[in-house]
C-alpha cells in the first residue's frame, strides 16, 4: 500500500504520503497537509499514545479528484480488514488546516468515493468519521460529506476552521 501510493505520488503534481504505522490501531487518518499531519500526530499520541495511531500520512497540493479516490481508498481499505480485536469502534479523522489553494470540494468528492465504495465495510468494523477542515470551498466540502456520509449510515461530525485541529482529536479520542 505504501509502494502503491507512492507510485501515485511519483506521477503526480500533488505530494501523497503515506506509512503504515500499525495496521491494528485503531486511530486512522486521512489529512490534508504536512503540517496538519504533524499536529493530528502529536495530539494523538499526546492523548493516547502513538500505538493506537494506525498510520501517518498526507495529501497536499490540490490533488485531483481521482487521486484523493485512490488515497483514500488504499487507507479504508486497510482500516476495515478486521475489526479491533477488542471490539473497540475505530477512529477515521479527516482533517487539515485551512487551505490556501487545495479546492477543499474536490478533494472530498474523491473521499466521497471512497466511502461509497467501502461503506459497508466501514459499517461492519465500527467506524466514527470526525472532520475539520477550512479552505476553498470548505463549505460545499464540508456539506456533500455529511450528506454523503447521512445516506451511508456512517457517524460523522463535521466542522469548519472555527474548530481548532487539536480539538478535533480531542472530541474523537473522548466519544
Amino acid at each position: 500500500e505504501e509502494k502503491a501510493i507512492k507510485e501515485i505520488d511519483d506521477n503526480s503534481g500533488a505530494s501523497l504520503k503515506l506509512t503504515i504505522l500499525n495496521p491494528q490501531g485503531i486511530i486512522w487518518t486521512l489529512v490534508a497537509g504536512g503540517g496538519a499531519s504533524v499536529v493530528y500526530a502529536d495530539t494523538i499520541a499526546d492523548l493516547i499514545g502513538a500505538g493506537e495511531l494506525a498510520n501517518y500520512g498526507e495529501y497536499s497540493g490540490n490533488p485531483t479528484t481521482r487521486e484523493t479516490c485512490q488515497y483514500a481508498r488504499t487507507l479504508l481499505d486497510l482500516m476495515t480488514r478486521s475489526p479491533d480485536p477488542q471490539g473497540r469502534e475505530k477512529i477515521l479523522i479527516i482533517g487539515g488546516a485551512i487551505a490556501n489553494f487545495t479546492d477543499v470540494a474536490k478533494t472530498f468528492t474523491g473521499i466521497i468515493q471512497a466511502l461509497r465504495e467501502y461503506h459497508e465495510r466501514l459499517r461492519a468494523v465500527g467506524v466514527r468519521i470526525y472532520v475539520r477542515r477550512g479552505g476553498p470551498n470548505y463549505e460545499v466540502g464540508l456539506r456533500n460529506l455529511q450528506q454523503a456520509a447521512a445516506e451511508l449510515g456512517l457517524p460523522i461530525e463535521a466542522y469548519g476552521p472555527e474548530t481548532h485541529m487539536t480539538d478535533i482529536a480531542r472530541m474523537a479520542l473522548s466519544a
